[in-house]
This record gives structure tokens, sequence and C-alpha cells, in this order.
């Protein structure tokens, strides 16, 4: 059980709870056994003190015994049971004047044995009450019995923030139809149906983002095409270089949003395989019209499994960001350990890598030729396959490093 868990908590609570009644319960027990043995010991005390008056006052032995009958005690004459007695241990013992008065136990009945110097006397008290204080342990079960069915109570109502938990987890996941409804009108319930109207808002909201991306893709090609058509009937010029630039623009956006919707999509699923990482290289030069040795690279035996597709287009825009910012305008791809780095000359990043994985930021090197999208869509594929996607410079390079290590 995870010990941060409201669950783990409420038991820890409850069984501390247990043992703190258990104890003060088994105080009461003890307390109430020692005041009902104390009430014993000063009724057979006041049988001693009749004995003794008896003994060594001024009493006739009948008075002594009717007094004794009075107190519902009858004195036996039985000298086989007065020895058998004499030679156990007695259960408790009184002390009175010059003598200590021993009591026994047998079927539920009590005796009492008089001291040597009275006399060898046996008492029987006829109306032997056990002393009887087991309610405190019934008061006990029953405590223990509220206190097991609150925790029960309480675990039932828990439980279903487990399936809640499970039902954010597939909504989380890309399953935007997932829905999780508890009747009621606990905490849990109300927090249930929040979640249903929240998923419906998120889903019209991620809906209406692919619908509007794809419609304004689609309507952007359209006229790119033609454009792009028109201008092989124009003559070479100025003009015509800007229009150009212009479409080639427009087209490297237009890609980019589709890219970009694609991937951020939450019902796209990784389809991971065993890959040679030089085959997702080659596929990544494919895509950048790179011919293959234009890319040192040690990756000949490196096996991984990747979403082909998907990785491919980790390492083109690596390869293409290295080649645009970097001085030297070439690529060096080094695996070691568990690290893939892509390293390229130049100066040092002027933020944190963080800045620049947000959409639509860029360097301000050469910014013509990119939207910002590249660090954004490396880092969200790179967690999609639970890697790492970290940045370093070094000796006047920089190395921005897939890390093949669980994320």
């Amino acid at each position: 059980m995870n010990r941060h868990s409201i669950l783990f908590k409420i038991t820890l609570f409850f069984f501390i709870a247990f043992l703190a009644m258990t104890a003060l319960f088994k105080v009461m027990y003890d307390s109430e056994f020692s005041s009902e043995q104390d009430k014993m010991r000063v009724h057979y005390h006041h049988i001693a003190m009749t004995i003794m008056k008896w003994r060594f006052g001024d009493d006739s032995k009948e008075m002594m015994i009717k007094a004794l009958l009075k107190e519902k005690i009858e004195v036996i004459e039985e000298k086989n049971l007065y020895d058998k007695f004499d030679q156990r241990e007695p259960m408790d013992h009184v002390s009175c004047a010059k003598g200590d008065f021993r009591i026994y136990k047998e079927n539920q009945i009590r005796y009492m044995i008089t001291p040597k110097n009275v006399g060898d006397i046996l008492l029987k008290d006829t109306e032997s009450t056990p002393i009887e204080v087991n309610y405190v342990w019934w008061l006990y079960a029953s405590f223990v019995l509220i206190l097991v069915l609150l925790f029960i109570s309480i675990a039932v109502s828990l439980y279903p923030l487990r399936d809640l938990q499970r039902h954010i987890r597939r909504f989380g996941e890309g399953d935007l139809d997932e829905s999780f409804k508890f009747e009621g009108k606990s905490e849990i319930a109300e927090v249930s149906r929040e979640f249903n109207k929240t998923a419906k808002r998120i889903k019209g909201l991620i809906q209406g983002r692919a619908i509007f991306l794809r419609n304004i893709t689609h309507e952007l090609k359209t006229p790119i095409t033609k454009g792009k058509l028109s201008l092989e009937f124009l003559d070479a010029s100025r003009s015509k270089d800007i229009l150009t630039n212009v479409f080639i623009r427009l087209e490297l956006l237009t890609r980019e949003f589709l890219q970009i919707e694609k991937i951020t999509a939450c019902d796209y699923d990784i389809e991971k395989k065993s890959y040679y990482v030089s085959e997702v290289l080659g596929q990544a030069l494919d895509l950048l019209f790179l011919e293959p040795e234009s890319i040192d690279n040690n990756l000949e035996d490196l096996i991984l499994d990747v979403d082909f597709d998907l990785f491919a287009i980790v390492f083109k825009n690596l390869i293409d960001n290295g080649i645009k910012y970097g001085k030297g305008k070439n690529v060096r791809i080094d695996y070691q350990g568990d690290e893939i780095a892509f390293i390229s000359e130049g100066d040092a990043l002027e933020y944190d890598l963080e800045y620049y994985m947000q959409p639509f930021n860029k360097c301000d090197i050469n910014p013509d030729n990119s939207f910002g999208l590249g660090l954004y869509l490396v880092d969200y594929i790179v967690q999609k396959h639970h890697f790492c996607f970290a940045y370093r410079h070094e000796n006047g390079v920089n190395k921005f490093i897939i890390q093949l290590r669980k994320s």
C-alpha cells in the first residue's frame, strides 16, 4: 500500500486508535477488577474481625457462629477439606490483628482458613459471588465493532477513487470517450460529475482544434499548389524569387502545423518496434534531402524500441537544427553509454533548453526557415518514448542529447 495514500493514512489512524483503545480498556479492566477485589477483601476482613472478637475478646462461640451466619458464612468441620486447602497456595489473603486469613476458591465457592493462633477453622462463603468485570470486554468488543464498521464504511467510500484515478489516466492517455459516474451525494460523486463535465469540455476543445488545424491546412494547400504552379510561367525576376520564398515558407508552416496536430493528438498511439537506429537516421536524411555520408555517426549496431516515423522526425529536427544554427553547418551524431548526442559547433544557447522547447520559440540566428516547432516536437516525442531530452555546451560545441534511460 502506498504510504502517501489517503487509505494508508486512514488505516494507520484506525490501527493506532485500536491500540490506544485496547490499552485503555485493559487499564479499565484492571481498575475494575482491583476495585471488586478490594470490596471482597473488605468483606472478608469484617469476617476476620468477627473471628478475632471471639478468639481474643468476650464473644462466645455461639455468638460468633450466629454473627457469621448473618454474613452467610458457615463453619466447616471436615478435617480432610481443611488439610486439602492448607496444602495449596491461596488465591488471596486478608490481614487482621495477629495473623493472615487465607482465601481459597473451588467450584466457584470461596473458603477461608483462620491463622494457626486462632485455630484450625475452615469457613465457607455460602453466597460466593465471583469477581465479574467481563462487562468491560463486552464494552470493548462493541467499540471494536463500531471502529471496524466505521473503517469499512470509509474504505468503501474511498474505493471509487481508484476507479476515478483509472478513468482519469485513460482520459489522459487519449481515450476522450472515457467517462465515470458515481451515484450519491458524497464529495467523490461530486468530483466524478465535475470530471465528466470537464472531460466533455476538453474533448470539445481538442476536437475543435483538430478540425481547425486540418481545415486551415487543407484550405492552404490548394492556393499554395496553384501559386507554385503559376510561378513556373513567370520569367525569372526579383518578384518571382520573393513569391517563391513566400510559398516555400507557407508550405513549411503548413507541414509543421500538420506535424504538431498529429503528434500531440490525444488519440495518437505510439507503435514501438525494434529498429536499427541507423535506419531511423536514413529516413531522417531522406526527409532532409541529404546524402547518408553527410552525417558522421557511430550508430551502426544500436537497436532501439521506437516508433520509426516519430523518431525519424526527432532525428530530422535535431540534424536540421544543427545545420541551421551551427557555425560549421555540419552535425555529428555520437552514441556513448545511454546517450545519443547531436553535436554541432556554435555558441551556447542564450536561455535554458526549456525556453526553446516551447512552441514557436526559436533561436535568433537565421530564424527565417523555422517556426520554432522543432525542439518542441523533439521533446514531446522523446517523452512519449519515456526517454529524456537534454542539452550541454562543451568546448565550443552544442550537444542536444537523447538520454535513453527511463525518465
